[in-house]
């Protein structure tokens, strides 16, 4: 299935070049946060969840430092807040659901990083 989106509701400005990135990565962020939409009403459950996706698995823009070297940057809630009226066709999932989601994937990161650790160290221990 696709993902389409609407954006007719969100001020021009951030449709433009210089604020596309952020608005593409709301888009694709909808499915992430599991939420279809930015509103008055949800934009900062919206954000609290882009944050803590960002904290699991990492921030989902780069920009330029002024080196010109790339650095992360995270979701700001004013970027949520300027884009309500997003609309996508993601679906939206209940706060408990989300966060159960979100524990089941912390929980098997670190399951991952103890294999990895026990196989450096020569084979799993049994306790």
């Amino acid at each position: 299935m696709s993902l389409n989106y609407d954006i007719r509701n969100v001020p021009e400005r951030f449709k433009e070049d210089g604020e596309w990135a952020i608005t593409n990565a709301l888009i694709w962020g909808t499915l992430s946060v599991q939420m279809g939409s930015i509103s008055v009403a949800n934009w900062k459950e919206f954000y609290t969840r882009c944050h803590m996706v960002e904290a699991v698995y990492g921030p989902w823009l780069m920009e330029q430092d002024d080196d010109g070297k790339p650095v992360p940057r995270r979701i700001q809630p004013t970027d949520v807040r300027n884009r309500i009226g997003l609309h996508t066709n993601a679906g939206t999932m209940s706060p408990a659901k989300f966060k159960t989601g979100l524990d089941r994937g912390l929980r098997d990161q670190a399951k991952g990083r103890i294999m990895r650790s026990e196989d450096a160290i020569g084979g799993r221990q049994q306790c």
